[in-house]
Order: C-alpha cells, then sequence, then structure tokens
C-alpha cells in the first residue's frame, strides 16, 4: 500500500511521510517550548508573553500544543490530498486541515481523545483549524455539491502508526469510531457516503462558537501560534538537511543579550561618532535614559541624541533582565537600513540582523573599503528557512511590520514570534505610524508582556494619552542640556507664496546655503528639479519612485550633500526625507503638511549643536496650487499653527510642541480592530492590513530590463523593481512572476526617476 504522504517529494528526494511529519513537528514544539515537566527558557517567556501564568497555566498549554501537534494533519489522510502530493491531483474538496477539525470532532474521536480531560480540546480544535491562517466562519468545510472524497482512516498508515503516535503520547487507550463510511462529501448516499454538513454546523455553532463569545483567548493564541511555528520548524528544518535539534542552538537556556553585548554596540557607534568629531560625551538626557521602565514614551527633540538614549536605555533593561533578542523596529525600510549601518552592525557579524523585503540588497556594499565592516557576512543566513533564517539573530534592526505584522496574522511574523517574546523592544518614529499601524502597536501593548520603549520627535497628546492608557510611561525630560537644545531659536518661519520658491532656493544657492525643497508629491519634485537644472552646485532629485539601486544612491546623495560643513547644494524631495534622515540643511522650503509632518521636516535644518552657533535656519512653507495628498482633516490646525510660529522672531522646539498642543488634533482615530486580537477560533490571513494602504502604484521592472532581469541572480533582482502608479498602464509579460508589471523605459531617468509621462 503507498504510504500517506505529508508533503510532496522533491526530485531525487525522499518521501515524507505523514506519520515522520508529525513526529517532526511534535519533536519541534518540544525542542521550542519544552514539556510540562521540563519547560524551556522560551516555554516560560513564551507563557508570560502572553500572560499566562507559567505555574498554574504552563501544564495545560504544553498539554494542548502536544494535542494540536499530533493531530494538525490527520486531514491529510484523503485521496485528494495525497494526489496533490503525489503530483497527479487537481484540488482538494476539503482543506486537510479543516478535515482534521471534522475527524477530530467526530463523536466516535472526541470520546477517545476525552480520556485526557486536562486538555482543552475546543482549543485544540481551534488551533488544528486555523494552523495554516485560511479558517474562517464561512469557509470552514464549504459544501460542494456533489463532491466527494475517500477519506483513509482505514489506512496502515493512518491506524497503525498515526494513531499508535498519539495513543502513545497523550496516554490514551482503546481505539477511536470514526464514520463507517469511506467517502466523505456532499451527496444524498448515506451507504457509501458521509455527509459532513450536520457535524460541521454542530462545531461551529457549538465548541467553535463558545471560543468566538470569550473562552480561553489567551490559551488558544498561545497554542495557536507556537503550533503555526513548531509546523513551520517542523516542516522547514528536515527540508533543508538539518535535525530538529537545531532549534535548540538558537535559543539559549541562557540569555545571550546582556550588558557585554550592547555595550559593543554603543562603543562601537561611539568610537565611529568620535572618528568623525561628533562625540564628547554623554549628555544628562541620556544618562536619564538608561533608568526609565520597562514600558515607556520617550519624547525629544530632533537632535537630542535619542537613538543613542535609547540605546541606553536598552543598555538599562538587559542589566536588570538579560534576553535573547534586542529589537529595534523602525516604520520604512531606509530608516531600518540606516538603524542597521549606525548601530546595529557594531554587534558580532554572527548575531546582527537587518531585516525588511529588500536587506540582502542594502547589505550588499553598505560599508565603504576603508570601514571595519566592510566584508562582514551579516546576510549569512538559509533563505530556504523563511522566517526561520533569523533565529540565529540576536541585535536586530527591522521594519516594524516584520515583527508586528503577526497582529494581522501575517504568517512570517507569526513564525518570529519566539524571537519576540523573549527581547527587548525599542519602536521608533511613532508619529508617522498610520491608522492601522498604530492600532496595532496599542493591541500589542495591551495584550502582549515585553519590554518596550516608543520614541519620536513630537506626537499629538490625543496618541500620547492612549500609549499611557496602554502601558507606558511618558517621559518628557528637560535637564538643562537637553533644555538647552530644546529653547534654542533654532528656525525663523515665514509664508511665502509657491511662484516665489525657486527664487528663494536660488538665491539660498548664491549665499553658499545648503537647501531642502519638500513637496508632496512626486511629479512636483521632478518639476521643481527640472527648473533648477544648471544651477551650478550638487542637485539631487529624491523620492520614492526609482529603481531600488539608484534610490539607494539618491539616498546617499542626498545625505553626503545635506551635511554640516558642506558645501551649498539643494534636495528635491517628497515625504522620504522626513524620519531618520541625519541631514542639515541652512534653508527648508516645504509645502503645507500636516503639523507632525511640517515639525518633522524642520528636524531637517539646523539639526546639530554646531549648526545653531550660525543662529536660526529659514523655514519658508507654501501652500500648493493642488493638493492630492492630504485632505482637510489631515491639514486641520495648520494655519494657526503657521500663525502661532510664524509671529515670532525665531523658533525653538519648545515653541513646536507648544503649539502642537494647541493646535494638533484634540480626538485621536477609533483604532482599528486586529485580527489576531478578535477572531476568536478562526485564523484568515489577509483578512485585515498592517498598514493603511491605497494601492495607487504596482512593482515593476524597466521594459529595456527585462532580460537583466531574468538573469541575475536572485540577490540583484530587487534592484531592478520600482514601483509606478497604475495610472501610466503598466504591461504584463511572462518573464516576470505575477506580482510584477512592465514598465515603459521612456519613462525613466536614474537621476530623477520614473514619470508619469515619456521624457524621452
Amino acid at each position: 500500500m503507498t504510504p500517506l504522504l505529508a508533503k510532496r517529494t522533491p526530485l531525487g528526494g525522499r518521501p515524507k511521510t505523514l506519520v515522520d511529519h508529525t513526529a517532526d513537528v511534535v519533536e519541534a514544539g518540544e525542542a521550542l517550548f519544552g514539556t510540562a515537566v521540563n519547560p524551556t527558557r522560551l516555554g516560560n517567556r513564551w507563557l508570560k508573553f502572553f500572560r499566562l501564568d507559567p505555574e498554574s497555566e504552563g501544564a495545560a498549554f504544553h498539554a494542548n500544543l502536544l494535542a494540536a501537534c499530533l493531530f494538525h494533519d490527520w486531514g491529510k489522510a484523503n485521496e485528494g490530498m495525497q494526489s496533490v502530493l503525489c503530483g497527479s491531483g487537481d484540488g482538494q474538496l476539503f482543506r486537510h486541515e479543516h478535515l482534521s477539525v471534522l475527524l477530530l470532532g467526530y463523536d466516535g474521536v472526541d470520546r477517545w481523545a476525552r480520556q485526557r480531560g486536562d486538555i482543552d480540546w475546543d482549543v485544540v480544535l481551534a488551533a488544528v483549524g486555523s494552523h495554516h491562517l485560511k479558517f474562517g466562519d464561512r469557509e470552514f468545510a464549504e459544501e460542494v455539491p456533489d463532491e466527494t472524497v475517500r477519506v483513509w482512516v482505514d489506512h496502515d498508515d493512518f491506524r497503525n502508526q498515526l494513531l499508535k503516535l498519539a495513543s502513545e503520547r497523550l496516554g490514551l487507550t482503546g481505539e477511536p469510531e470514526f464514520p463507517t463510511q469511506r467517502h466523505w462529501g456532499f451527496v444524498d448516499e448515506p451507504a457509501t457516503t458521509f455527509d459532513p454538513s450536520d457535524l460541521r454546523n454542530e462545531l461551529r455553532d457549538g465548541r467553535l462558537r463558545r471560543l468566538n463569545m470569550g473562552g480561553d483567548a489567551r490559551m488558544l493564541k498561545a497554542v495557536r501560534a507556537a503550533l503555526i511555528v513548531a509546523d513551520a520548524a517542523g516542516s522547514g528544518l528536515p527540508r533543508t538537511g538539518r535535525r530538529i535539534d537545531w532549534i535548540r542552538g538558537q535559543f539559549s537556556e541562557k540569555p545571550t543579550c546582556d550588558a557585554d553585548i550592547i555595550g559593543g554596540v554603543i562603543r562601537g557607534r561611539i568610537d565611529d561618532l568620535t572618528c568623525r568629531g561628533k562625540w564628547s560625551n554623554w549628555n544628562e538626557f541620556q544618562d536619564h535614559c538608561e533608568t526609565l521602565p520597562d514600558r515607556a514614551l520617550l519624547l525629544a527633540p530632533c537632535g537630542a541624541g535619542k537613538t543613542l538614549a535609547a540605546w541606553r536605555w536598552i543598555a538599562g533593561r538587559v542589566k536588570d533582565r538579560p534576553v535573547n533578542r534586542v529589537l529595534f523596529l523602525y516604520p520604512t525600510r531606509a530608516t531600518a537600513t540606516e538603524g542597521f549601518k549606525d548601530y546595529v552592525s557594531w554587534a558580532p557579524e554572527a548575531v546582527a540582523a537587518l531585516m525588511h523585503g529588500t536587506a540582502g540588497y542594502d547589505l550588499d556594499g553598505m560599508f565603504a573599503a576603508e570601514d571595519p565592516r566592510r566584508g562582514k557576512k551579516f546576510a549569512d543566513t538559509d533563505p530556504r528557512l523563511f522566517a526561520m533564517q533569523h533565529w540565529s539573530k540576536r541585535v536586530v534592526s527591522a521594519t516594524v511590520d516584520q515583527f508586528l505584522g503577526f497582529m494581522a496574522y501575517s504568517y512570517g511574523p507569526v513564525c518570529l514570534l519566539p524571537l519576540l517574546a523573549d527581547s527587548v523592544i525599542v519602536v521608533d518614529e511613532v508619529h508617522s505610524f498610520d491608522r492601522a499601524m498604530f492600532s496595532a502597536l496599542l493591541g500589542f501593548l495591551k495584550t502582549f508582556d515585553v519590554p518596550l520603549l516608543c520614541m519620536t520627535a513630537t506626537l499629538p497628546e490625543p496618541r500620547q494619552k492612549q500609549l499611557v492608557e496602554v502601558g507606558l510611561k511618558l517621559s518628557n525630560p528637560r535637564p538643562d542640556d537637553l533644555k538647552e537644545i530644546a529653547d534654542a531659536p533654532r528656525y525663523r518661519v515665514s509664508r511665502i507664496e509657491e511662484v516665489d520658491a525657486e527664487q528663494r532656493v536660488r538665491d539660498a544657492v548664491r549665499d553658499g546655503k545648503r537647501v531642502l525643497w519638500v513637496v508632496n508629491q512626486v511629479s512636483r519634485a521632478q518639476a521643481a528639479a527640472a527648473k533648477l537644472t544648471g544651477l551650478g552646485v550638487h542637485l539631487i532629485c529624491y523620492h520614492s519612485r526609482f529603481k531600488l539601486n539608484d534610490r539607494v544612491d539618491r539616498h546617499r546623495d542626498t545625505i553626503e550633500a545635506i551635511k554640516a560643513g558642506k558645501p551649498a547644494a539643494v534636495a528635491v524631495t517628497t515625504q522620504v526625507c522626513e524620519m531618520s534622515l541625519d541631514i542639515d540643511a541652512d534653508l527648508l522650503v516645504t509645502e503645507e503638511c500636516p503639523i507632525t509632518s511640517l515639525i518633522q521636516r524642520m528636524g531637517r535644518c539646523r539639526r546639530g549643536r554646531d549648526e545653531l552657533k550660525k543662529g536660526p535656519g529659514e523655514v519658508l512653507v507654501y501652500k500648493p496650487a493642488e493638493e492630492k495628498v492630504y485632505s482637510k482633516s489631515d491639514l486641520a490646525g495648520l494655519d494657526d499653527f503657521l500663525k502661532f510660529i510664524t509671529g515670532k522672531a525665531a523658533v525653538s522646539q519648545t515653541d513646536l510642541e507648544t503649539g502642537l498642543s494647541l493646535f494638533g488634533s484634540k480626538t485621536a482615530d477609533p483604532p482599528k480592530l486586529n485580527s489576531f486580537l478578535t477572531s476568536g477560533p478562526y485564523a484568515l490571513g489577509g483578512d485585515d492590513s498592517f498598514r493603511d494602504i491605497e494601492a495607487f502604484n504596482v512593482q515593476a521592472v524597466l521594459s529595456g530590463e527585462l532580460q537583466d532581469y531574468a538573469n541575475s541572480k536572485p540577490d540583484k533582482k530587487p534592484g531592478f523593481i520600482l514601483p509606478v502608479p497604475k495610472k501610466v498602464k503598466p504591461t504584463r509579460d511572462g518573464r516576470l512572476p505575477s506580482y510584477l508589471f512592465v514598465a515603459d523605459e521612456r519613462h525613466y531617468d536614474p537621476q530623477t526617476g520614473f514619470w508619469d509621462n515619456p521624457i524621452r
């Protein structure tokens, strides 16, 4: 008899049987979390992360997880699934995990399983059904009229191996009873076919509904996520030739992120700053941050040294309670890359990681030839392990969605939860979070137990209040040295007309000044840069609509040109300049934008302490003729804010905070629901989004580079990809994967990016 398979057999590989895979998943679960008698460090941290008590609830968690691992793939014992795995089938009548739920919920099986009264079998049902994140109230075993499938519960592998494994591990005696019919489906032939409709409805409207209406929500979340992680490890490790025992080397019983490793990161950064003449000593504000509590919201003006202060907070946390991971999370790929380059890369290469969608590309050539970090193998991981490739990393700079994306049931972030559960976390630039992202952060803080610091220069009071309500202690320190920075006359702000902007830029360049001109749309940035052609100084156009390799160059150009001590230069940018861009302009020219965005843009002018000695930098604000990016509600309070700051001879960071408090939003957006927290027994990946995204753009490859893209190595392919507007009607090409389009190369210039209309 052909063995029951769990996976497709790779060409030349060995078959992975259903019983072997089940045993691998059980072993992975215990390697990760341990057992009730001998829990691992991760197992105990996992329970505390989910706010479960290891003493009173630990045994139940381990029993529930063991049962879920043993039964999660029972449903693969059907003819449709086996045909698919053998490469000869077109599909399945039931998703295999849905069939697993039906088998486990059948009365004859349920009576047998309930010999273990310490297991919450409703939690197990829900975890098993949702471990592929494709389980919903309407999606559960949907009826397909006139279709049936052979269910192999009488197969030797099932009867003599799979059942035996479950019986032995759970201490069950006797045998379960299954329907006598060999086929399951939706035909009126009760003698030969078991119709699961009544069973499905009873489970959905009874046992699963109990969980949906409350039940033990924390236990279900902990077990379901642990099953997903154990299944990923039990599937992925054997596929790459690794033993399951590999897991134990990734999750140390002795915490690995202690004061020594964090101190090394801080010393590396300070040495680097010292070499560049940018370091003298710790300031009082940074010393203060090491004493902040485990959960804090840090507000400090631009140029105050917040990032180093955050690393001091990390040092204080790991000194008191060492952990296995330190995570520094940013809202964008560019900010995460800068955070890695400036800080995380000073950690040993074996433990340091940059994590976002194009991290491998960004790491290539990141450091100059003379840099001691040049040649280090930060990306030396096995991509075949997908999210698990990062399990070996200890100090990480990443985009927020790489980790908190689990709140929207994104599969990769769920598989990274073992890192998150035993970590110290900094979330930077929290002012920039959209409603969905901020809601996920609030839900995370309210539900899970982990040390976390949020920080930013500006944050409207309603959002400050929301973060305080979920447990963050507000820290807006003003020691003497920071008060000096906050109260310094930093800006001279004026309103101008749009038609005057170009001439004001030209005048500033003639006077030897560095200029940052910020507009709200890519097309306007390109138009402004075109007007300045022939200016006679370094001119950069920087926005989001570049090929990745060109965008990296424009990002680097901007940082190098608009830097204190550099000669006259102009950077025309969009909102990409607002976060974590260490530049220092003499003149900022900007279109009107939301108050918090304006403050962030102003933070790129007169940023350094030495530059402040020159006197206030100049800020010019104008209203664009047409605004398509920001709504009236986005710009609410801006006119009054501008009247407040333009009425002053010089404006300080303190003045900006006062203005934001007076004229910024007084109400917070109502939080969006997060599916991880609200889905009860169900889990549907992609049912919501971690970010509020209006998909005006698609990812594309230029028409003249299709063959180059096809011939390039995997780690080079991201360099060819760029976002283009849907309105330019990009086309398809069979040489590209389905998510990529073809963009007309006549619209593109490496210095100014992709235009709405052909430029050649």
